[in-house]
């Protein structure tokens, strides 16, 4: 019987499909980029909810450019299942926002337990800077430890804001400047 002189360059086409196609497949899958539209969130019901159990005006933005979506909304009242499934420390109000250049800013306000809320929020942040007057309140700014993240806090009485995100103090004011109370 006579060897097929072709069947070396075959098989070996054979063997590199074998090999190459499943590798493909893996790169195309682990290389795509996921998509940067966020699904906008009806804030609406969240904001109905707050405003008739809330013993405090919670905040929105009002009159954003084109762009910005919100992308996040949670309310629970003290001891309720909060976002992180553990119980709300205090009347809780969350809401947040992507900016058209894909930035989260977040408004987080309760009425307890203040000192951790401006920990975690902050990113374990020091105190910078003198305090800004925006949207009828005063601020003052905080920044991480690596410098990343930048928070406006405000205290109230009982009630703790705090505004974040990962931008400059000029943005994050521009933003902060359109927090308005939602109407009951």
């Amino acid at each position: 019987m006579a060897r097929n002189p072709n069947a070396r360059s075959r098989d070996m086409l054979i063997s590199l499909a074998v090999i190459a196609i499943p590798i493909l497949i893996i790169v195309a899958l682990f290389t795509r980029t996921p998509s940067t539209d966020a699904e906008a969130v009806d804030v609406g019901p969240f904001l109905t909810r707050a405003g008739a159990e809330s013993p405090y005006p919670v905040l929105v933005a009002e009159g954003l450019d084109d762009g910005w979506t919100p992308v996040r909304a949670a309310w629970a009242k003290k001891g309720q299942q909060w976002i992180t499934t553990d119980p709300a420390l205090g009347n809780s109000w969350q809401i947040g926002y992507l900016s058209p250049d894909q930035i989260y800013y977040g408004v987080l306000q309760r009425d307890a337990a203040g000192a951790d809320l401006i920990r975690s929020t902050t990113r374990e942040g020091k105190e910078i800077g003198d305090p800004v007057s925006l949207a009828g309140r005063e601020w003052l700014r905080y920044e991480s430890k690596d410098a990343r993240t930048r928070s406006l806090v405000n205290e109230a009485g009982d009630v703790t804001t705090v505004v974040s995100a990962d931008d400059d103090f000029t943005r994050l004011e521009a933003f902060t400047s359109t927090l308005v109370e939602a109407a009951p």
